[in-house]
This record gives C-alpha cells, sequence and structure tokens, in this order.
C-alpha cells in the first residue's frame, strides 16, 4: 500500500501534472460553453428556461396544444422571430412527450407492414429478425408517463465528445509521468531488481492509471454538469429518461438521474480501459516516440472505423466494438440498436459491456505482464547513419546543427514534408457553381476600379435594362431567358447591395474571390485552420527534440556549467529554430498563396482592403493586408517554436513535451475543424 501511495504523490503532485490538469479542465469548460454558444439560435438560454419554467409540471397534451396555438400566432403576425424559432424548439420537445404512446403503437405497426414486404420477409435473415425483436424490446415502456422538462441541459451535460480527447491527455499525462519518463531517465532499474519487484510495481502502476481515469472523469464532469445546469438547467430528474427527446428512442427505462449514475460510472470504465491500453502501449514500446505514434495510429483507425462504416453494414460491429464508439457513452443509452453477429440481431447495450471488460481486463492483465519483462526506453535508438567525410572543428553552432538535423532526423522530417509537399500539390482552378457567380464577375470586371458617379449612373441603367429584358418566344425558348433572367437579376441584387456597402465605407470595385480565400473569408471553409494545424504539427516533430534530448542523454548538467554556455547554446538552438520555421512556413502557405494568385489573378490588389465587407475597418491596401497577414502568421510560428523549446526544457521528456504541446498547440485547432469554429 505504502508504495501505491508514493505512485500517487508521484504521479498528482508534480507542478507540470497539476498545472496540466487544471488547465485541460478549463479548457474542456471554456469550449463547452463556446460551443453551445456558438449556434445559430436566435433565442438566449435564459428564454428557455424562463419558457420551461412556465409550462414544466403541466399535462403534456395541454401544452402541446398551448404551444401550438402560440405558434400560429406568431407565424400569422410575423414579427418575432426569436420567440417563434424558441416556440418550435420547445414545441418539438414536447410533441415527443405527447405523442410518445402514439411513437409506441407506430414501432407495432411498423414492424407488421416491414416484415411482409418481400426485401425483410426472410424470417432467417437479420432484418427479419431484428424488425421481429423491436416491438419486445419496447413493450415495457407501454404506458409510461412522460413529463414536460427541458431537454438539452440533459444533452449539454452528457454529449460533448471533446471531454473525452481532453480526458485522453490526462490520463496520458500520469501515465507519462509514471511509466515513459522513469523509463527514459533509466529510473525503474533503480527502483525494482527483480522480476517479482517489478510485477508488483506494474500492478501499482496499472492502479494508479486507474486513479488518473477517475480524477480525469471528476474533474470534466463537475465542470460539464454545473455548466449545463446553469445553462439549461436538468429540469425534474426523476422523470422518465424518454422525456429529453434525444432519448425518445431509447428502450431502457430509467429515470435521468439514474441515468447520470449509470452514465458516469460507464464513462470511469470506459476511461480506465483507455487508462489499460496506453499503459500497455507505453509496456511495450522501447521508444517514447513509438508510444506516441502507435497511439495516434491506433485512435485514427478507430475513428476512421467508426466514423465511415454504416450502421447497416454487415461490418457495424467493427463499427460499435470500438474504443471511438465507447467514448460516445451517451449513444449507448440514448439509441435502441442491434448489432448483427453471425446474423443474429444482439442488443448493443449487452454487447458494449461485454466488449468492455474483456479489452479492459486483457489490457490489464498484457500491460502488467509485459512491463515486468521489459527494459527501459533507450534513450539512444539504432539510427539510419550517414558517412560524412571527417571534419574537425570547434563550431558550437555547426555541433548543434548535427545534433538537431542529422541525430534527430529534422533534415529527413523536413525533407519527408517537402517531398509530400510537392507530390500533392494540385492547381487551384477558377470555379463557378452557378450562373449568377459568372454574371456577378462580368459585373465587376466591368465596373471594376474606383466608384464614380458615372459608374453609379451605369449600374441604374443595367438595373433598367433588367425590368424592360425580353422573354418572349416559345414556351421553352421563354422558360430558358425567365431562367437566364432570375439568375441575372440575382447578381445584379448582390452587386448592388455591394455597391451600397462601398458607398458607407469607401474601397473600390475589386474582382475578391481569390483575395477572400486568403484572408480568411468564409469562402475560404476551413483552410486557414488545416494550414495552422499542419504547420504546428511539423513544428512539434522537428523542434520538440532540441531540449529534451539535452535531458535524455544528460548533456543537460555541461549546459549549465556557466551562463555564458547556456545562452551561446540557446543562441545556437534559437538560429537553428528559426531556419526550421521558416521552412516549414514555405512549405505549408507558399504553395497555396502561389495557387490562389495564379488562379484568379492579382487585380486591383493594390485596392484598399476595406472593399472587402470582411474587412470593413482596413484602410491599408489589399497587398499591405496580404503582407501583414504573413508576417503574424510568421511570428505566430516563432512564438510557438519558444513555447515548444520552453515545454521541452521544463518537461525533461520527450514523449512528455509530445503530450503537453499537442494539447496546448494541436487539440485547440482540431477542435476548432470538429466543430467548425472560425479561428479570429
Amino acid at each position: 500500500m505504502r508504495i501505491y501511495f508514493n505512485e500517487l504523490i508521484k504521479a498528482f503532485l508534480r507542478k507540470s501534472t497539476i498545472g496540466i490538469f487544471i488547465a485541460l479542465t478549463v479548457l474542456n469548460g471554456v469550449m463547452l460553453y463556446v460551443n453551445e454558444n456558438s449556434t445559430d439560435a436566435l433565442y438566449t438560454p435564459k428564454q428557455y428556461r424562463e419558457m420551461y419554467a412556465e409550462i414544466s409540471g403541466r399535462p403534456a397534451a395541454d401544452v402541446y396544444a398551448e404551444l401550438c396555438d402560440r405558434k400560429t400566432a406568431l407565424e400569422e403576425n410575423d414579427s418575432d422571430l426569436v420567440q417563434l424559432e424558441l416556440t418550435e424548439t420547445v414545441l418539438t420537445e414536447v410533441e415527443a412527450v405527447s405523442g410518445y404512446d402514439d411513437y409506441l403503437s407506430g414501432i407495432d405497426e411498423r414492424a407488421k407492414k416491414m416484415t411482409a414486404i418481400s426485401i425483410f420477409s426472410d424470417p432467417d435473415s437479420f432484418s427479419y429478425k431484428n424488425i421481429a425483436k423491436t416491438p419486445d424490446d419496447f413493450a415495457h415502456l407501454k404506458g409510461s408517463a412522460l413529463k414536460v422538462s427541458p431537454s438539452k441541459g440533459v444533452d449539454m451535460a452528457t454529449g460533448f465528445l471533446p471531454t473525452d480527447i481532453i480526458a485522453f491527455l490526462m490520463i496520458m499525462t500520469v501515465i507519462v509521468t509514471i511509466v515513459a519518463r522513469e523509463k527514459e531517465l533509466e529510473q525503474l532499474t533503480l527502483s525494482r531488481t527483480t522480476f517479482k519487484g517489478r510485477a508488483s510495481l506494474g500492478t501499482v502502476k496499472l492502479f494508479t492509471c486507474f486513479a488518473a481515469a477517475f480524477v480525469a472523469l471528476v474533474m470534466l464532469y463537475s465542470v460539464n454538469f454545473i455548466i449545463a445546469y446553469n445553462t439549461y438547467g436538468f429540469g425534474d430528474i426523476s422523470r422518465q429518461i424518454q422525456s429529453v427527446l434525444s432519448f425518445n428512442g431509447s428502450n431502457l427505462k430509467i429515470s435521468v438521474s439514474e441515468y447520470f449514475v449509470f452514465f458516469l460510472l460507464t464513462k470511469l470504465i470506459v476511461y480506465c480501459t483507455f487508462a489499460a491500453l496506453i499503459y500497455l502501449v507505453t509496456a511495450v514500446s522501447d521508444s517514447a516516440v513509438k508510444v506516441y505514434a502507435i497511439l495516434a495510429v491506433i485512435l485514427a483507425g478507430e475513428s476512421a472505423l467508426y466514423y465511415t462504416i454504416q450502421p447497416t453494414s454487415y461490418l457495424c460491429p467493427l463499427k460499435y466494438i470500438n474504443l471511438v464508439a465507447f467514448a460516445d457513452t451517451k449513444q449507448l443509452y440514448s439509441e435502441y440498436l442491434n448489432l448483427n453477429i453471425f446474423g443474429e440481431p444482439y442488443g448493443y447495450f449487452y454487447i458494449f459491456f461485454i466488449s468492455v471488460i474483456i479489452l479492459l481486463t486483457g489490457f490489464s492483465v498484457c500491460s502488467v505482464v509485459i512491463f515486468a519483462k521489459r527494459g527501459v526506453i533507450r534513450s539512444r535508438t539504432r539510427r539510419i547513419s550517414l558517412h560524412f567525410p571527417e571534419i574537425h572543428h570547434t563550431s558550437l553552432f555547426l555541433h548543434e546543427c548535427y545534433k538537431i538535423l542529422i541525430n534527430g532526423k529534422v533534415l529527413f522530417i523536413l525533407l519527408a514534408f517537402a517531398a509530400l509537399v510537392y507530390a500533392s500539390y494540385t492547381p487551384i482552378k477558377e470555379r463557378f457553381y452557378s450562373k449568377e457567380e459568372i454574371y456577378l464577375k462580368q459585373y465587376i470586371l466591368k465596373y471594376e476600379g474606383e466608384l464614380t458617379e458615372e459608374k453609379e449612373q451605369a449600374i441604374a441603367l443595367e438595373g433598367k435594362a433588367l425590368d424592360e429584358y425580353d422573354t418572349s418566344g416559345d414556351e421553352i425558348s421563354s422558360m430558358i431567358k425567365m431562367q437566364d433572367l432570375a439568375e441575372k437579376r440575382s447578381a445584379y441584387e448582390t452587386f448592388k447591395k455591394h455597391i451600397d456597402y462601398l458607398k458607407q465605407n469607401g474601397g473600390e470595385i475589386v474582382y475578391d474571390s481569390g483575395y477572400k480565400l486568403l484572408t480568411g473569408n468564409e469562402s475560404a471553409g476551413s483552410k486557414d485552420t488545416t494550414m495552422a494545424l499542419t504547420a504546428m504539427a511539423m513544428l512539434i516533430c522537428t523542434l520538440t527534440y532540441v531540449y529534451s534530448i539535452e535531458y535524455q542523454t544528460g548533456a543537460s548538467v555541461l549546459l549549465h556549467t556557466s551562463p555564458k554556455g547556456r545562452g551561446a547554446v540557446f543562441i545556437c538552438k534559437l538560429i537553428i529554430g528559426v531556419l526550421i520555421v521558416t521552412i516549414v512556413y514555405i512549405l505549408t502557405y507558399a504553395p497555396y498563396f502561389y495557387g490562389v494568385l495564379k488562379a484568379y489573378g492579382t487585380r486591383e490588389i493594390n485596392a484598399p482592403a476595406c472593399s472587402m465587407e470582411h474587412l470593413k475597418g482596413f484602410s491599408i491596401s489589399i497587398k499591405a493586408y496580404l503582407i501583414l497577414l504573413c508576417v503574424v502568421r510568421f511570428f505566430t510560428l516563432i512564438a510557438a517554436m519558444l513555447l515548444i523549446f520552453f515545454i521541452s526544457k521544463k518537461a525533461k521528456s520527450f514523449i512528455a513535451a509530445l503530450l503537453i504541446e499537442t494539447a496546448v498547440l494541436v487539440l485547440p485547432l482540431v477542435l476548432c475543424l470538429w466543430f467548425g469554429w472560425r479561428l479570429i
């Protein structure tokens, strides 16, 4: 027991671990709040709560009829769009409650009709057995008395998947501290020298990993439940879970409070499985890089299976008996699902628990056994050796270049990245998704440049010409002309609105489709975030080695012998780091800039940036804005480089530095892509 307490102290009382846990918990809460408030809903959570405070506790049928009348009145007045959208949202939730008996009856009727259809009528087929099984699984829910209560709070508290990504990082932080880092520093050779001792220590470390899973669960979901409760509220938690809209299709007869308990217990089992897997990979790997790479490959593969396999596919067991599916614990309780196991329908609810317990047991046993037999992570792994002519010198800078670029394989990483960029480069072509866009371009090029009174008059005449457009002819010709007129008129209206914007805010008439792609307009989609993610990932791969290797090999002792020595080494590393950042920056951004400018041209590049509506308020030229944007991005990468140096120096471990840098620099960008958040 004493050794277990010592491992807990070692794992959880390190300043870096405490800082990471607190930072990730805050990040989780911020992302949850931002995600919930970044929707396009016109109403506020406060208005949602107030409406439910008014209708909760009343019979669902009466509330449904009242909301229908209220919606009709709002549609007729067409005045308060906020109240209309709020009423429609609440009405959808109340309708599911009031019509639940009809929903259950519909399951029986659909089963009878579908089994009579020829494609489902084979009694030996999975489809027939699945359809026939469904009514029996829902039969015990008939006569359920559902209550009107808010649904959004329950969904918000238990349906935020990024929480699981953050929990994975928190658990990995502990395992890195108690296993990987000790292997790198060869401390395990001193900890336990006998086989029995190593097995005992391995078991203790496994339970420390489980403790990390518990701490991550408590910290993260305490925040989730508090924020969800204060945002929407949970309503009457004694009500049946089917009262929550997203759980309407569940066949489990449990209350909301019971769901919360079962959800947290299930999530704890899943997190312990994550912990056992990470521990197993760490025990197996003899290299810090392998730990990171293997986990990345496993998660990428599991994600690909989960998001690409269709639920109706015969491969669906690979989709749901899957670590990513296990993380989506809410789905386990909110959806009714049978898996096709050798042609027989088996409930996913039971398969889930059988699978996760088998995996948890298997990972745990294997990890302890392998930990007891494996050695330490070697700081010096077998490397590709290149034979250069021997040059004897005392240049600190050249020694650092060799150590980083050759020994650290940074040169090979950069060459591989350059080859990948070259092989994947596809020339960008100007695209038009409708004739309206073509007509809009014609208007812009016709009146391109400074907006003058003569141009305004000519633009007004364009509108009159459209009003007098001749659509006469035979029936087919007339229809074609009318369609063409509608597209021209739509393009003209868009152009006219832009002219009105220029009158109020200044600027010139510019064909800005290409410039919008380069300056982060909505038309660029997630390209900016994708390039930023690529650049950050490359910086982590190339720069983490720069300082962590000094601690891994023990050279840090020599670096601290004199202030002048530390300063000189830092200057050398800084110069090399800036060169690496410059190469990564050019390889990441230059191909896209070149492709866009070649496809769309540089017409009116000296026009004011405020000529584009999303750059309202910028009086500098478009060229100056693009240059400023490039400079800001470059110095952002320089700042990221310095942060990587700081983290790798403080972490004193290659894999620990990789983990922290991923959480700080990569995770926010991944979540931006996931949720479609735009970087400011």
